[in-house]
């Protein structure tokens, strides 16, 4: 078998990524059984979306990689360097530390030497499956299960691109640890899956960008998952910034859980014209942990954006806010599902969500879905949701000063999204969002 060679996936085929990655014998087992779970499950049921229409299951591949070598990810370094320029100098953002994919196998990794002094710890999810067997093994699934459906179980059989990010009891990561995914070809079938660990009382901000060039190909698919676990008085940042070519297809779940006092919040940018159904969630596990999720989407073309926010409460006095916005060109379909759930014994719970959605096309589509699920009396619940068009007198008002309509339209699209934009927690995150707005404005 030669380095990159695409086969179709089979069981046989499963075994061999594990052999050919030097995976111990229990994340074979897991994956062969996973493996077993998908030839069983069913597909879960999209009220709104429809992947079989893009092959999705019939285009998954694995990329052989029997080469145990990084890669050298240096075209992909310098794009994920140029994506988290500050805005308005010439400086870069200083990273804790940074992984970078432009294909499937084992990433360039760098690491400040300090931080792992410290005990942070960023590898491969292969090579931390032999390292740090205890608490990848305890936490790998514990989120995303393969039990779900059929594709979490393709998923937790056949990633191919994993990392394993830990930070020890009481260590505080100030700058980001970034993980860049790079499409930039068609026969690359990347499939991702994290898993982070932050230790009780240790803090992490976890930056992780999706971008790719024109494939000339459709039907490139990916699945990806995420795992998040924030121990009693940590503090998890995530910002996901995707900006992935029309071709790729894709199915992402990613997922966190809060124990007592911890705090985890999202930052979510979905920018680019890939067809997608993602899901995001927080479980709220321990008494007086938090969740924020802000959320920014632009569609363009015929792009269909598949998008749920969760909030499940399960600890007394835990917190949650949801605001998302999202705007729709061309002949786009927006979908935003906001839920906030809350479950028995969950008292002294305070839920918010609120979703915003713009058609700046006669021919887009959006849809905004806001739940509230409650199973408990002493709690404070609201939603919030919109859909509509660009308000005409705004324009006349522009217009009438001598701003042309391209323009105007802009500024308004820019005051709709500033509310979300302006509380997303990094300089650099807020600086590439802004650029990716202008772009897909000026199309």
């Amino acid at each position: 078998m030669t380095v990159g060679q695409v086969i179709q996936i089979d069981r046989a085929a499963v075994e061999r990524l594990a052999q050919e990655r030097g995976e111990p014998a229990w994340l074979r087992d897991w994956r062969l059984e996973a493996w077993d779970r998908y030839t069983r499950l069913p597909a879960p049921k999209l009220e709104r979306s429809d992947l079989g229409k893009r092959s999705f299951e019939e285009k998954w591949r694995i990329d052989a990689d029997v080469d145990a070598t990084p890669q050298s990810g240096n075209s992909t370094l310098g794009v994920a360097e140029d994506q988290f320029a500050e805005p308005d100098g010439d400086g870069r953002a200083e990273a804790a530390a940074m992984a970078v994919f432009s294909g499937p196998g084992h990433p360039h990794i760098h690491l400040q030497a300090p931080l792992a002094d410290q005990g942070v710890y960023v590898a491969d999810l292969s090579t931390a499956a032999r390292e740090r067997e205890e608490v990848v093994r305890r936490t790998l699934g514990s989120l995303v299960s393969p039990e779900e459906n059929r594709w979490t179980a393709l998923q937790s059989a056949c990633w191919n691109a994993g990392l394993f990010v830990y930070v020890p009891k009481g260590v505080r990561v100030e700058a980001p640890v970034l993980i860049s995914y790079r499409w930039a070809d068609p026969q690359n079938r990347i499939f991702p899956r994290v898993l982070a660990v932050v230790e009780e009382g240790a803090s992490l901000t976890l930056v992780e960008t999706w971008s790719g060039t024109e494939l000339g190909q459709e039907g490139v698919s990916t699945a990806v998952v995420d795992e998040y676990l924030v121990e009693a008085n940590g503090e998890l940042r995530v910002a996901t910034l995707q900006d992935l070519p029309r071709e790729v297809t894709g199915f992402l779940t990613r997922r966190g859980r809060t124990a007592r006092d911890a705090r985890l919040d999202w930052a979510i940018g979905e920018m680019g014209e890939a067809y997608l159904v993602a899901e995001y969630g927080t479980t709220l596990e321990g008494p007086g942990s938090r969740s924020e999720a802000k959320v920014v989407a632009a569609g363009t073309g015929r792009q269909h954006l598949d998008l749920t926010l969760h909030m499940v409460h399960r600890g007394r006095f835990t917190m949650s806010d949801i605001l998302a916005r999202g705007v729709a060109l061309d002949r786009s379909d927006l979908v935003f599902r906001a839920v906030t759930g809350i479950e028995k014994g969950a008292v002294g719970t305070d839920g918010h969500q609120a979703e915003g959605l713009l058609m700046l096309s006669p021919k887009a589509r959006a849809n905004a879905i806001p739940m509230l699920l409650i199973d408990e009396n002493d709690v404070k619940a609201d939603h919030a949701a919109s859909v509509g068009k660009i308000n005409a007198e705004q324009m006349y008002y522009l217009m009438s000063r001598g701003i042309p309509e391209d323009e105007a339209k802009r500024l308004i699209v820019r005051g709709f999204l500033d509310p979300v934009i302006d509380r997303l927690p990094l300089a650099d995150v807020k600086g590439w969002m802004e650029r990716l707005v202008e772009r897909k404005m000026a199309r």
